[in-house]
């Protein structure tokens, strides 16, 4: 069973991206393509749009551009500070701000964001890293900083099996001038029973303090609509691709 987006939807998307281009704006996409097979066989499939970008995504865009330190002690509109998953709050105080690049000032050979276990690739049995799912179906909100209910990593009851996420795969589409960047990563359910997914998550590891400080931010969280059911024995596949439109 293939789920898309409505036509109409998808033809917003298109005309956001081709106004950017004619603009020379730049319009960051984001793609979801999910796949749970039970026994080798596809039992669903959904391609969307992935919508739900977070406040610790703008305020990270704004900070970089606009040279600008997240110096705010309280996180909310108007001001520039970051929440990690686990709710507390990183701003700047004096030495250090917060990356998306991994950086270890002592070992340059670490200075890179794609290895598993940091930027956004998550290691095996990471649940709260990379590309990560839940159970709730909470309205999607602007200021979430995690997902709702996390689904953890183990072989227990509603838990999933997680597999190290794949090193991400670059592309370029010459003729739309178009880069893509796809992360794959597969979830195995050996719990015993069914599973519900109701969330889908993007979780960045950045360095916030010294240089072995990292933590986790929530860039977007979406939720499935209808939910997805993983069944006892079966793989779901996650595919997350962001891209980009140049103008040359």
């Amino acid at each position: 069973m293939l789920i898309l987006d409505t036509p109409e939807t998808e033809a917003k998307y298109q005309r956001l991206e081709a106004l950017g281009k004619k603009l020379g704006i730049p319009i960051l996409c984001g793609h979801l393509d999910i796949r749970v097979t039970q026994n080798g066989k596809i039992v669903t499939h959904r391609k969307q749009r992935s919508h739900s970008w977070t406040r610790n995504s703008y305020n990270l865009i704004f900070c970089q551009l606009g040279s600008s330190n997240p110096t705010d002690a309280t996180y909310g509109s108007g001001l520039l500070s970051y929440k990690k998953t686990d709710g507390n709050i990183t701003r700047y105080t004096g030495s250090y701000g917060a990356w998306v690049t991994y950086i270890d000032y002592y070992n340059v050979e670490t200075r890179e964001n794609e290895s598993a276990g940091r930027g956004s690739r998550a290691a095996a049995n990471d649940a709260g890293h990379g590309i990560v799912v839940g159970t709730n179906g909470a309205v999607e909100s602007f200021e979430h900083y995690n997902l709702q209910t996390p689904i953890a990593n183990g072989l227990g009851s509603g838990q999933l099996s997680m597999i190290a996420q794949e090193a991400p795969v670059l592309s370029y589409d010459a003729g739309t001038k178009t880069l893509t960047d796809s992360m794959v990563r597969f979830m195995n359910n050996n719990s015993g029973g069914d599973i519900t997914v109701r969330e889908i998550g993007y979780i960045v590891k950045m360095q916030t303090g010294t240089a072995y400080s990292m933590s986790n931010f929530l860039f977007s969280r979406d939720v499935l609509s209808p939910e997805i059911l993983i069944p006892n024995a079966g793989q779901i596949r996650l595919q997350y691709t962001i891209s980009l439109v140049y103008l040359a």
